[in-house]
């Protein structure tokens, strides 16, 4: 795998999280939502790396 397979796959995984999170929206809704928001902030560091080259 490289470093885009990471990078869409950290998307999705956030993506997914931040729509459980909503969904639910309660004590384990909010701890989604921090599990999406860092998977979008590794995913936009992967993306810098792969804009780089």
């Amino acid at each position: 795998m490289n470093a885009f397979h990471y990078f869409i796959i950290c998307a999705v995984c956030g993506f997914g999280l931040a729509c459980a999170g909503v969904w639910i929206l309660a004590g384990t809704g909010w701890a989604l939502l921090a599990g999406s928001v860092s998977l979008f902030s590794i995913a936009a560091f992967i993306r810098r790396g792969l804009s780089s080259d």
